[in-house]
């Protein structure tokens, strides 16, 4: 999976300028994947992912994918965002779990905390 970010709002300096783009190659085995992107708390920035992982079995986009059966329900409230779908992309800053954010194909976030973008696939962790 690819994931770009974009700076979109100009109120602080940050590592990317406005407008300025960065890509990352986001491996869905990792528990983190640390991106070396540097962001500004209350910066608004824009992510954008495409590629595709497979989870076991299933394929699926940043979007994730919901429970396949009835098997999988008992185990939701286990993924490390339980209220997101299954291998949906996640950003979070330094690894904080607090500072966690849905971003899936495409988002444009606000982020709440300064630091670097790490990113995971929502599974067990």
């Amino acid at each position: 999976m690819n994931a770009s970010v974009r700076q979109t709002e100009p109120d602080r300096y940050d590592e990317l300028a406005v407008g300025e783009s960065a890509t990352k190659l986001i491996l869905a085995r990792n528990i983190w994947n640390d991106t070396g992107i540097s962001l500004v708390a209350g910066q608004e920035y824009r992510f954008t992912a495409v590629g595709q992982w497979i989870d076991w079995y299933i394929p699926c986009d940043a979007e994730g994918f919901p429970s396949p059966n009835p098997l999988f329900w008992p185990f939701e409230w286990l993924r490390r965002m339980p209220r997101e779908q299954w291998f949906a992309l996640i950003g979070a800053i330094d690894r904080k779990p607090e500072t966690q954010f849905r971003i899936g194909r495409q988002r444009s976030v606000t982020v709440p905390a300064t630091g670097m973008l790490t990113c995971f696939a929502n599974d067990v962790g």
